[in-house]
């Protein structure tokens, strides 16, 4: 009997993970190169795959906060890319290196 209910589980658990695949509503890592009256700096999101280009447009003009506590207005968001991924621009990626994770 516990076999047969671990098994419906794992099956119920794998095909609802293998319909969210297929739809496209896996959540990818991403970084962003974006710059704001203050200066440029590399941002981390988690966003669906799916959505990743509107969530990359809906940024500009958001309010972040700094690690210093201070609020700024994102002017401009140069590039995402997956988390593991290069970002095309030069300054994006000398940013990107020496950014902590």
């Amino acid at each position: 009997m516990k076999k047969l209910l671990i098994t419906t589980i794992l099956v119920l658990t794998s095909s609802h993970l293998w319909a969210a695949v297929a739809s496209g509503q896996t959540e990818q890592d991403f970084k962003c190169y974006i710059t704001s009256k203050k200066d440029a700096e590399i941002a981390f999101y988690r966003w669906k795959t799916s959505e990743m280009s509107l969530r990359m447009a809906s940024l500009v003009g958001s309010l972040r906060q700094s690690n210093d506590g201070q609020k700024f207005y994102i002017n401009t968001v140069e590039e995402c890319v997956e988390l593991s991924a290069k970002f095309s621009s030069s300054k994006a990626q000398e940013l990107d290196r020496l950014t902590p994770r």
